[in-house]
């Protein structure tokens, strides 16, 4: 009991750890999208400027931080966790140098099949959009290779707990693109033009995430270089584990792809308006559930190598409670007050009242399957340190089935409506709730009961925070609309969002909740688990 409550304590630790990191860059990032609305709004040259981003971005979520967290990290910190420091070092070059080969070709590939991908991917854009977004994909493909190394310096960090830095230096890649759209936006003589350098900047600034990571690695790895050796049993364990994690994260990265293909035959600025909603949606996600998940991986990875799955099965609950307890109102928030958060980030120049209510429909749909898009970051995690890769490649399989399905379906039915981009929102919520569904019952079959009595208990004191937070959101909403009917969002959202918030922590820690009383600086009310 004691190493499992220790456990929790460190999983709990490494986990804000990662969160203040995450929380940087995301800050960073909310700002460069501010910026971006401001110049660029919702259309012809956002909507290519996205699209082409998102091709690039799928290459470096497969062979980037997906793959390196999910088959590299667990055998890399195996070796570090059996004291073999030199052998951990010769795997992790040799993963290096191959990787970077790979990636190479890849992306000369992908610059000369840019007009093909731009083709297949957004086939409904019309022939100036279609020419734009070429462009863009030539510009920013070899950020691919970047990002690849970039994944591996996370990679490593994590690997010897060093959490803060890796994430945070992620606010180079925007900071980059802020002063660029600040510089050029005012004198650019076209959106299609500030695009075009916009990319460039983008590109500048994944060499600036890289090398802010670079001191790190050279601190606790040491020399770095890169080798073509194949021949170490760990090199092979991780090979052979690529297969399956890239097709189980190529199923997610495709589901991404139809929902661009679906928006692109929607009307200007659908693309844009489900990126900016999808951006906002998964900031509770990519705080609380990428942080508990990267931070107990190498953790979760010692604890299947020595078979101490009692300590496993505990860190597993203490993160899904952890994570529940942010992710649960954030969804809430996102329905009941979400366009006060769209309106405090977004509204300004080219971005106006229309886009503000079309990105919080859409918002709002994502929402929906925030429980799960956090969840299953962390049962993912579980399934990688146990070496089963298969569950999570069958959860993905059939989560783009259903995602697809709803989602064309939706976009169909409200194809003249706002509501169509919502639809492809909540297609992506409900395939997510299928993925979560298969993990858990694969980790049930391995660990035995997940979720207890205790959680549940937990979970509900969650649930009833949330309404009464919502009911304060609701009538502040109200009193604001009668008496300031015309203030600018950014000065009605802080007392509406801050209600909110204050009140879901001041009911959960009422009820017992001692995530609350960290919050609020106050003693728990009961004793238990520090999770809940």
């Amino acid at each position: 009991m004691t190493d499992a409550r220790s456990g929790r304590e460190d999983g709990g630790r490494h986990a804000m750890v990662v969160a203040a990191g995450i929380l940087v860059s995301r800050l960073v990032g909310l700002l460069r999208n501010t910026v971006f609305a401001h110049y660029f709004g919702a259309g012809v040259a956002s909507d290519a400027y996205n699209a082409a981003f998102k091709i690039p971005n799928a290459m470096r979520n497969l062979l980037g931080e997906g793959t390196l967290s999910a088959a590299f990290v667990p055998v890399y910190s195996a070796a570090l966790a059996r004291g073999d420091e030199r052998g951990a070092r010769a795997l992790a070059n040799a993963v290096l140098g191959l990787l970077m080969a790979v990636v190479s070709v890849l992306t000369l590939a992908g610059i000369l099949a840019a007009p093909w991908l731009t083709t297949v991917l957004a086939p409904g854009f019309d022939m100036d959009a279609r020419d734009l977004t070429t462009r863009l994909v030539r510009i920013l493909f070899p950020m691919t290779a970047v990002m690849v190394l970039s994944g591996w310096c996370l990679g490593i960090q994590n690997s010897h707990k060093r959490f803060f830095w890796s994430y945070a230096s992620a606010a180079f890649w925007s900071i980059a693109q802020i002063v660029l759209l600040l510089v050029w936006g005012p004198r650019a003589e076209s959106a299609a033009a500030l695009a075009v350098v916009l990319a460039w900047a983008t590109l500048v600034g994944a060499v600036l995430q890289v090398a802010g990571q670079w001191p790190e690695v050279r601190r606790v790895f040491g020399a770095v270089r890169p080798s073509l050796d194949r021949n170490d049993a760990g090199v092979r364990r991780i090979l052979g584990h690529l297969v399956p994690v890239l097709t189980a994260l190529g199923v997610v990265q495709l589901s991404s792809f139809v929902d661009l293909q679906i928006a692109s035959y929607l009307p200007v600025g659908a693309t844009t308006t489900m990126t900016y909603a999808n951006t906002l949606a998964l900031l509770p996600v990519s705080l609380f559930g990428v942080s508990v998940a990267a931070a107990a991986l190498p953790d979760l990875s010692r604890d299947s190598s020595t078979m101490a799955f009692d300590v496993l099965r505990e860190r597993l609950r203490a993160g899904w409670q952890r994570i529940l307890f942010y992710v649960v109102p954030s969804a809430v928030a996102f329905v009941v007050v979400g366009d006060y958060c769209v309106g405090l980030l977004y509204r300004s120049g080219q971005f106006g009242a229309a886009e503000q209510q079309a990105v919080h429909v859409t918002l709002a749909a994502y929402a929906v399957g925030l429980v799960s898009f956090g969840s299953v970051k962390l049962l993912g995690s579980v399934h990688y340190a146990l070496q089963d890769y298969r569950t999570p490649l069958r959860a993905s399989l059939l989560s783009i089935v259903v995602s697809a399905a709803a989602a064309a379906s939706l976009a169909y039915a409200f194809r003249s409506s706002p509501l169509a981009v919502a639809g492809i929102a909540l297609g992506s919520a409900l395939g997510s709730y299928a993925n979560l569904a298969v993990q858990v019952r694969g980790l049930r079959a391995r660990l035995g009961p997940l979720y207890t009595r205790a959680m549940w208990t937990g979970t509900g004191r969650i649930v009833v925070a949330a309404a009464a937070a919502a009911l304060v959101g609701w009538g502040l909403r109200l009193a604001q609309q009668a008496w300031l009917p015309t203030w600018h969002p950014r000065l009605t959202a802080w007392p509406v969002l801050g209600g909110f918030a204050l009140t879901y922590l001041f009911t959960a820690w009422v009820l017992g909740s001692r995530e609350a009383s960290r919050w609020l600086r106050l003693t728990p009310r009961t004793p238990g688990d520090p999770a809940a």
